[in-house]
């Protein structure tokens, strides 16, 4: 009995990148199980010796990870991944990890115990699918990839009835200070720390999100930008400068807004009003048990965020 069993998961999402033969052939191997639908593909590995991980429970969490991913993206953003599952004690899921050495691979760790409700509000997963959208941009910029991954995780899974909105904003509110820089500490590109990289990078999201938005009257947001430099650029697959990135996604809303952030954040510490920033769009100090502000200057531009297009 080999120590390690593959699914092949064609996931339907928008347009087909590979024949089904092509597909089934590129992801075919002893033991496996094909599900076949129109759209992108995942050859999905499981090194799994006790064989305790459920085949279908994995299925149903890929593929609702995969459209979420999609349904923000407007297609699911690479043709072909390989998703390795190692099974770990205990359950959950770990960690994962997206790399395109040699070929789009997703690494992820998931418990031999893990259940169903575990793998429903599970959000590593769609993170590391976020990934595949936008393209490498050099470990200096390393944290507008892991930014833009920790705030489009909450966002698209709102959008796609996965998580709670008001989940999603008390994430946001608790956690997006730690991403302010500290004493000492330098722009974007000059704070490598973990707070900077994942919560700061999420913070220069947000505020372009609600800036793209008051510039164009609401009508579109950084979601806009970020579907333009996934179909100009092809995602992770290429490597691409931040400038040229940004540029594509102030085109494609017809704003300055990712450009004129980035020169001020780049190399200088800025320190926005979080209080303010919060009261303007009507989020209460604990959306998990307070009521939001409708009536708030910049409500409808939280509402828009978090509706499904």
């Amino acid at each position: 009995m080999p120590a390690s069993r593959t699914l092949v998961l064609v996931i339907a999402l928008a347009a087909a990148f590979l024949a089904p033969a092509k597909a089934a052939q590129i992801c075919a191997q002893q033991g496996s199980v094909t599900i076949m639908v129109q759209g992108a593909m995942l050859c999905v590995s499981v090194d799994d010796p006790t064989h305790a991980l459920s085949e279908q429970l994995l299925q149903v969490w890929i593929d609702r990870s995969a459209r979420i991913v999609a349904d923000f993206y407007g297609g699911f953003p690479a043709p072909l991944v390989l998703l390795r599952i190692q099974a770990a004690p205990d359950g959950g899921v770990h960690g994962g990890r997206t790399t395109n050495d040699s070929g789009l691979v997703i690494q992820i760790t998931v418990g031999r115990g893990v259940s169903a409700s575990e793998l429903a509000a599970d959000w590593v997963l769609v993170h590391e699918m976020v990934h595949l959208a936008l393209p490498e941009l050099g470990r200096r910029h390393n944290w507008l990839a892991e930014g833009l991954a920790t705030y489009v995780e909450g966002i698209a899974r709102a959008q796609f009835g996965n998580r709670e909105i008001s989940d999603v904003w008390a994430e946001y509110r608790h956690s997006m200070p730690k991403g302010l820089p500290q004493p000492g500490e330098g722009g974007m590109d000059e704070t490598p720390t973990w707070a900077r990289t994942y919560w700061g990078g999420a913070l220069f999201c947000l505020q372009a999100d609600v800036a793209i938005r008051e510039r164009t009257g609401n009508r579109v947001g950084l979601q806009t930008a970020l579907q333009a430099i996934l179909k100009q650029t092809g995602g992770y697959r290429a490597d691409r400068s931040i400038d040229e990135v940004l540029r594509i996604g102030d085109a494609a809303t017809g704003t300055q807004v990712l450009q004129d952030l980035y020169r001020e954040m780049k190399a200088a510490a800025m320190t926005p009003d979080l209080k303010m920033l919060w009261s303007r769009l009507g989020i209460p100090q604990d959306p998990a048990s307070q009521p939001f502000d409708d009536h708030a200057p910049l409500a409808a531009v939280r509402i828009a965020i978090t509706r499904k297009p």
